[in-house]
Order: C-alpha cells, then structure tokens, then sequence
C-alpha cells in the first residue's frame, strides 16, 4: 500500500488532523486499517479519542515488545461521525437497519460485561485542543434481555451527543476560538475494564499518568519523570474533584516517596469511597471503603490498602481488637515492574507526539496476582517554554503571597488588573443553600472581565461538587482567569488539595492558567490578605444587584498598583506583589 493510498484511508476513516495524520502514516498497515473497519459503525471519522487510543496501542507494540505481555489487549469499537450528523439533522435518533444490526453483533461481543459509551469529537485529544471533560462519558451495565441493552446503548449515545451542548464545552470552544469550526462527535465504545465482586464490577485501581510534571509537590522531584494519579476502583475518582479523597499521586522518580510522613497523616490524605458499576441497580454508585474492603480478594488488598497500626494500637487500649484499612495504593507503587512499565511507556510516547502526553489507564488482576494495564486514553498536552524570573527579595510591604512548593505552571511573570477575593470566614457563614451562589458571582466576573488579567483567590477547593468544602464552580465560570488561588483557612476546615490530573486542572494547563495553594504550614512564607483591604474594591459600584454579597466576595481593581505575579517554576517559588 502506497503512501498515498494510506492517507486517502486515514483522512475518510480516522483523522485529517495533520500531526495525528503523520504518526499514523508512519505505522500503521493496511491490517491495521482493515482490523478499523470491522469495528467501526456508520460513515465518517472515528474522532480523536479514539485515533489517540489507537496510535498509543501501536506505539507500544512497536518500541515496547516486552512491556506487551503485561497491556490488555485492544477491545474497543467506533462509531463514525455520520450518525451524529443525522441526529443533527433530524433533531433524535434514526437507525438504518444495518447499523441497527451493526450495534446489536457489538453489545453481543461483550456480552454481560459493562461497556462504557464515550466521546470522540473531530476536535478531542488533538495537539492544540484536548476538550478535557466536556463532551460526556456514560455507563452502560450491558444487564437484561438484547432489547433492554439495546435500548440503554441508544440513550447513552443521545446522552453523550447532547453534551456537545453544554455550558463548559460551549464556553471552551468560544475561549479557544472554534465557534465557527463545525463539531462532530464520532463514539469509542470500550468494555470497561474490572472484574464481578458479587454484584458490583470495578477494575483493581485506575488513574491517570503525564509523561511531564509541573507540580513540584516535593522538594526533589524531577518534573521530567512524570507522575501518576492513581484511585481504587474506577478513574472517574481520579478525574474529577471528589469530596473528602485524596487519589494518590507518585513522581515517577521517587515512586515511594510520600508527603506524608506518618501513618496517621497517610491514613488521613487517603481515599475514603470508590466509584463502582453497580449491576443490580444498573448504574455507577459510590460505596464507602468500609463497605468495599470485605469483597476485595487478597491479591487485590496487597496493592491498595495498608493498615493504620497507630489507630490499631489505640483501639487495642481499648480492648477493641480489630485491624484498620485505609486505601492508598501503596502495594502498587511498591510493585516495580509497574512503575518502570509506566515510566517508560510515558517516556516513549512523549517522545513519538515529540511534547507531554496524559494517559488514562486502569489495573486489573487475576488470583494468582498478576496484573494487568488496561491503556484507555492517550493525549498530547500543549507545551510552552518558561522563561528566566528574578523575584525581588526587598518588597514585603507589598507581597500578598509567597509559597514554594504549591505552584503549578511555567516560570512567568503575568500582570494583575483586578483580584477577586472570597472571604472565607464570610463564606463559611454563608447558608449552604446560597453559596453557589457566590460561584454564580464568580462567573458573572468571569465573563464581564474576560479581557482583563484577573486573580481568583478562593477558600479550600476550587470546582467541588460540595459546597462546604469549596467554591462550585465550573469551567465556565473560571475561564478567563489569569491565576487561581486555593486558600487554607483551618479555623473552620478549609484545606486547599491542587487536584492534579483532574479535569479542571487540565484545563488550567491547557490555558496556561497559574493554579497554586496557599497553605497554612512552611510552604507559605508570606500571606498577607489586608493587604486586599488598602484597595479600591468595586462590587458594590460595578455590579450593584451584587452588594448584597460584599462581605463574602469583592473585586478589587489593582491597575494603578503595578500589581504582578512572579512564578519560578525550577524552584517552586510563586510571589504576587501588590
């Protein structure tokens, strides 16, 4: 097969995006083409989720032979983007019998296990735009009689197809400039990887890897080592905020080094619930660790939990003789073959996409405990050079924040117009009831300030799903800012947790957005808030129907101020002055 030949077959069944375009005209055959064909449903492209999955899949068999025996093999099908144009077209969904047929030999060839229907836009996974999170992902338990399969398969498409309307991918799109590029979604439809514990199926652990990290949570981490984001159970823990879990995250230069020391803090910055499919119910649940621990063979309990001998101790004063568990994934990190197989995987394939990659991957295992890597997802990331910063060392009086260690991002020095400040003693004492509202706020200034350089410092966790633990925003809401702040405030139990690898957190790297935490411990130096209070804030003159909240949240214009934000990414040093 011709050169030629091969792009014609790759531009009408995978991809024209041209650097995508070249890694697949360098390796793959008219095999590889062929085997496409079998598992692709409908006309047009597969989208890039799925190009991705598959050139990843190529690549480690091609520099990586001996890591093969330890990768589940590719399992996947692909629906094209043709079905999605006519269910544009004619407003719902319409199956020509063959693809009918086509959709019922598929849900056949995996039988009872869980599949899980995802996006795979023309515009997802590719160099200059990941649409990380914004398009829907969505469970199908693959339980009940042809028909009722069937039926839940189309919903979990017409599910996936509308998420192309939702706020956060429309505001993504606007901020990259791509409202006028028509979208179309194409599907990867994918046997979720796991194992049945009675009526519940879940893989062993799964995450989330990146071949570079700009996190440099630990003094001596080589960010050019890459790092994992690893949970119990499946990764939509590891992509999302979740409330009250800490994933657990490992510099692949020094896998078992931990930030924390003791058994009780490891105990206390571990996951607590895990996400599961539940087949009776028929749909993805979160049951708590206490609930999990008993149904989890022991193969499975060597790679994730470790005991809390401190609590065991105290509990044994007590006469109260039982063993305590928490989830941290430590059997895994501590299993080498494993960490050298994702280091070198992540190393090889950044250097293939010649930038950064994040890989979504899950474990499974068997009882004679070998493992196994499940390869889900595989992205470039966009890369930009750092600059040289020099951070004066004279300018107290005006510095609002020092840390090290807590700055995520390349060295730069950005300029501030205006920061917006959510009190977080106020906060706290708002009704529960209204705090999205102050995340509505928030967004309102995103929106009305988006050409300005704006700085966002908020209590606790930023994007949570719950409000007592942070500030609900959304994409949406935080576009436009230039720098995000997350503020300890312990007096009332707000501790900032950078969510590394999670889906907002990609989109604050993808924007090129300063995101970093201002704790309560030595990696702050200096943080002085009243500072805030000798500026000119403008809540109550810009937005008047808002004055009601300016005790919680306030805008203060710094122009005339020289305000700035200085980032040192070699040392972990960020400083803004004001």
């Amino acid at each position: 097969m011709t050169k030629e030949e091969k792009k014609l077959i790759c531009n009408r069944i995978m991809t024209d995006e041209p650097k995508m375009e070249q890694l697949i005209l360098k390796y793959f055959t008219g095999g590889d083409f062929q085997r496409i064909e079998e598992r692709k449903i409908g006309g047009g492209v597969i989208g890039g989720k799925a190009c991705g999955l598959l050139v990843a899949h190529k690549l480690v068999s091609a520099h990586l032979p001996e890591c093969e025996e330890y990768l589940a093999p590719h399992d996947s099908w692909f629906v094209g983007t043709e079905l999605f144009r006519n269910y544009l077209l004619e407003g719902r969904l319409i199956l020509a019998g063959t693809v009918k047929e086509q959709f019922q030999k598929m849900l056949e060839s995996y039988g009872d296990s869980p599949i899980i229907v995802r996006s795979s836009s023309i515009m997802e996974d590719g160099y200059d735009h990941a649409f990380s999170g914004k398009y829907a992902s969505v469970f199908c338990t693959s339980q009940g009689t042809a028909e009722e399969k069937l039926g839940n398969f189309l919903n979990a498409i017409e599910e996936v197809y509308e998420s192309v309307r939702n706020v956060s991918a429309q505001e993504y799109r606007r901020k990259l400039h791509l409202t006028e590029k028509k979208e179309e979604m194409a599907l990867l439809i994918q046997r979720v990887a796991g194992h049945r514990q009675g009526d519940l199926y879940f893989p062993a652990a799964a995450g989330m890897g990146c071949s570079y990290n700009p996190y440099k949570w630990m003094e001596y981490l080589n960010p050019d080592a890459g790092m994992l984001r690893i949970v119990m159970g499946l990764g939509t823990r590891a992509v999302e905020r979740t409330p009250g879990d800490y994933p657990r995250l490992v510099g692949l230069d020094r896998p078992r080094a931990n930030l924390r020391t003791t058994i009780g803090e490891r105990h206390k910055y571990s996951q607590r619930n895990v996400d599961v499919i539940d087949l009776e119910e028929g749909r993805l649940v979160t049951k708590s660790l206490e609930a999990m621990k008993e149904l989890l063979p022991e193969w499975q309990k060597r790679l994730l939990l470790s005991r809390d001998t401190e609590a065991e101790d105290i509990l044994r004063q007590r006469r109260k003789y039982h063993k305590v568990f928490f989830a941290d994934c430590q059997g895994l990190v501590e299993t080498e073959n494993f960490i050298h197989i994702m280091r070198r995987l992540l190393k090889m394939l950044e250097e293939e996409y010649a930038r950064p990659v994040d890989i979504e991957f899950a474990v499974t295992g068997t009882d004679a405990g070998k493992w196994q890597l499940n390869l889900l997802q595989c992205r470039p990331l966009k890369s930009r050079e750092s600059g040289k910063i020099h951070i004066p060392e004279d300018q107290d009086k005006r510095v609002l924040f020092d840390v090290r260690r807590t700055s995520v991002n390349r060295s730069r020095w950005e300029r501030i117009d205006y920061i917006v400040h959510v009190d977080p003693r106020a906060y706290y004492e708002c009704p529960y009831a209204k705090k999205p509202e102050i995340a509505r706020i928030i967004g309102r200034i995103n929106r009305e300030l988006q050409d300005a350089s704006c700085l966002l410092l908020v209590p606790g966790r930023i994007g949570t799903s719950s409000p007592e633990l942070g500030v609900p925003v959304s994409y949406a809401d935080v576009s436009c800012f230039k720098a995000i702040c997350e503020v300890a405030y312990g007096e009332v139990g707000y501790h900032p947790d950078l969510s590394y690898g999670s889906h907002m957190f990609q989109d604050m790297i993808e924007a090129d957005v300063y995101y970093g935490a201002i704790n309560e411990n030595s990696k702050t130096r200096l943080y002085q808030p009243e500072l805030l209070r000798q500026k000119n804030g403008i809540l109550r003159k810009r937005w008047e129907e808002e004055a009601q909240w300016n005790q919680i949240i306030e805008v203060y214009d710094v122009r005339e101020d020289e305000a700035k934000l200085l980032l040192d990414a070699g040392h972990g040093r960020a400083v803004c002055i004001v």
